[in-house]
C-alpha cells in the first residue's frame, strides 16, 4: 500500500512534525507499506526530526498558501507519479484542493486541532467572529470531499460527527519509550511548545511570579522557538523571575530534559492533543495544566496524575504548582500514576488503529 502524506514544510520543531515523523516511519517499516511525504516548501532545510530511510521526501517548490491552480496541479502531478494509494493531508493548505484531484488515491485528512480553533484563535471581537466563521466553514467543506477524517480527541470527535461522515478518533502516539522515570528531584518545571499565543506562556510567567515568592529557589524553563520570544522575554524582565524563568530555546532531546525536571506545565488557550503531556507522562513527570480543548482532560487525570486548571486562572495554576513543590509525597504519587498511564498511547498500539483504518478504507 503507497501512502503519501502532505504537509506544509518539515523543518519545524512542532508537534505535528515530531508525530508525523514517527508515523511515517512506522509505517515504512511495517510489511506491505510504501511511504511518501509531500511538502510544499521545504525550501532544501533539513527535516528537524529524523526519518526512517525508508521514507520518500517530494517537495514542491510551491507555496499552498491558498492553494492555488499552480499548487494544485502540482500536488496532482506527484501524487499521480507516486501511485498513491491513499493521500492524508495534515490539514495544511492542500487540504483544500486534496477532495476534487483526479489521481486515482483515497483522502483522508487528519486533524490537529479542535473543531473550534478558529474561534479560540480569532473570536474575541466581532470581525474576529465573522473571520472564524470563514475560515471553519471553508475547512468544514473541504473537508466534505474526503474519505475520512481522523480526529485527536473523543471530545473533537463529537462534534465532528454532528457534521460529517466517517469521523474517527486516533490518539497520537508516544513519541519515545523511557525505560527509567524521572527521579523528581530537580528544583525545575519544564515547558516546551512554540511561543506563540496558542501556548499563552504570559499566564504560565506570571502563575511562576507567584510562586517565585514561596519558592524561590526553583525553577522554570521553557523550551521552544517563537515570534513571541522578545515580548516574553520582556515580561520575565518586568516581573523581576529573569534569575528563575528562562527561554531556552528549541531541543531535539525533549526526553532528556524531561527527565532532569520535578514537572511539566502547560498554560495553552486551545490544544489539538497537547504531544507534550504524553511526552511527560511517560517520563513518569506529574503534570500542572490548564484544561483547555481539546486533550488535557483526556490524558491527565486531575488528583491522581496531575493537576487541571480553568484556563485563565493564573492564580489556581500557581496554585497547583505550590502544592507539588510543597508536598514531596503528592509530586511523587503523581509521577508515578503519569508513568502508568502513558501506556494507553503505546506507538504499537496507535499505529495498528491507523493499518486498521487505511486497510478498511482501501478496500471498502
Amino acid at each position: 500500500m503507497i501512502l503519501a502524506y502532505c504537509i506544509h514544510s518539515l523543518h519545524s520543531s512542532g508537534g505535528m512534525e515530531r508525530v508525523l515523523s514517527l508515523k511515517a516511519s512506522s509505517l515504512a517499516d511495517m510489511p506491505g507499506y510504501e511511504v511518501h511525504i509531500i511538502t510544499a516548501r521545504l525550501k532544501g532545510r533539513k527535516p528537524f526530526f529524523s526519518l526512517s530511510e525508508k521514507v520518500t521526501l517530494h517537495d514542491l517548490g510551491v507555496s499552498d498558501h491558498g492553494a492555488g491552480r499552480k499548487f494544485r496541479r502540482s500536488l496532482e502531478n506527484c501524487l499521480k507519479t507516486i501511485g498513491a494509494d491513499i493521500c492524508i493531508s495534515l490539514c495544511g493548505g492542500d487540504v483544500h484542493v486534496l477532495g476534487d484531484l483526479d489521481d486515482g488515491s483515497r483522502k483522508i485528512a487528519e486533524y490537529h486541532f479542535s473543531h473550534d480553533k478558529f474561534f479560540l484563535k480569532y473570536g474575541s471581537n466581532v470581525l474576529g467572529r465573522a473571520y472564524a466563521r470563514l475560515r471553519t466553514r471553508k475547512l468544514e467543506r473541504s473537508l466534505a470531499k474526503l474519505d475520512a477524517l481522523v480526529v485527536l480527541t473523543e471530545e473533537d470527535c463529537k462534534v465532528w460527527s454532528r457534521l460529517l461522515g466517517n469521523v474517527h478518533q486516533i490518539y497520537n502516539p508516544l513519541t519515545f519509550k523511557s525505560e527509567k522515570r524521572a527521579e523528581l528531584t530537580s528544583k525545575r518545571f519544564i515547558a516546551a511548545g512554540r511561543l506563540e499565543y496558542q501556548k499563552n506562556y504570559p499566564d504560565m510567567i506570571r502563575a511562576w511570579a507567584i510562586v517565585a515568592k514561596r519558592y524561590p529557589d526553583w525553577k522554570l524553563d521553557i523550551y521552544g522557538s517563537g515570534s513571541d520570544e522578545k515580548r516574553l522575554q520582556r515580561l520575565i524582565d518586568t516581573l523581576g523571575v529573569a534569575s528563575c524563568v528562562h527561554l531556552k530555546g528549541r531541543t531535539a532531546d525533549i526526553h532528556s530534559e524531561m527527565m532532569n525536571s520535578s514537572a511539566l506545565l502547560l498554560s495553552s488557550r486551545f490544544e489539538g492533543f497537547p504531544m507534550v503531556l504524553l511526552e511527560a507522562q511517560a517520563t513518569g513527570l506529574p503534570i500542572v495544566s490548564y484544561s483547555c480543548p481539546c486533550g488535557p482532560s483526556e490524558i491527565v487525570e486531575d488528583g491522581v496524575s496531575g493537576i487541571l486548571v480553568p484556563p485563565g486562572d493564573i492564580k489556581g495554576l500557581a496554585d497547583g504548582i505550590c502544592t507539588l513543590i510543597g508536598n514531596p509525597e503528592v509530586l511523587s504519587n503523581y509521577g508515578k500514576a503519569s508513568y502508568a498511564a502513558a501506556g494507553r498511547f503505546d506507538k504499537d498500539c496507535i499505529m495498528s488503529k491507523w493499518d486498521d483504518l487505511f486497510r478498511s478504507i482501501t478496500y471498502s
